[in-house]
């Protein structure tokens, strides 16, 4: 890589090293066009800070699809919840994503032609996270996506 040159995957990447994975879930996504859902991975992770603040990872990945018209849908449906996400504040997600909401980041590794995986990272980040994990993911985290988004999840695999 060129001297001066930003990685920003490797940064990324390096600042979710730290992460705490929790689990593991299924998930099908309405892509609206009448035909089979897009199913995937979502992945669950969480970082807390000492004063027990952090954020908890939700990693959505699946195939790119072959058919334009499906790739072109996924990534329509991800850029739809991005607008909604940044309209998010502390009072509105709070009522659909749990007390102590403060904000939600999407950081999408985009849907170039050949990549082998679509991944989208959303950071849901909370004023008092610690302990906190299972009843947000399960009561709040989900079911607030699913209100949101064409999607629904299989039940969560924890990891101990």
């Amino acid at each position: 890589m060129a001297e001066g040159v930003i990685d920003l995957k490797k940064q990324l990447r390096d600042l979710k090293a730290h992460e705490h994975l929790a689990g593991f879930t299924g998930f099908r996504l309405d892509l609206g066009l009448g035909d089979a859902p897009k199913e995937g991975v979502l992945k669950i992770a969480e970082f807390v800070r000492p004063d027990a603040s952090g954020y908890l990872t939700l990693t959505f990945q699946t195939d790119p699809d072959p058919e334009p018209d499906r790739r072109a849908a996924l990534a329509g449906l991800f850029d739809r919840f991005g607008r909604f996400a940044q309209a998010a504040d502390a009072v509105t997600g709070a009522k659909r994503f749990g007390q102590g909401f403060e904000y939600i980041m999407i950081a999408s590794q985009g849907l170039a032609d050949g990549d082998p995986w679509f991944v989208v990272d959303m950071d849901f980040y909370y004023k008092n996270l610690a302990g906190r994990l299972r009843p947000l993911i399960e009561d709040a985290v989900l079911p607030g996506l699913a209100g949101v988004m064409p999607v629904t999840f299989e039940p969560v695999n924890w990891w101990d």
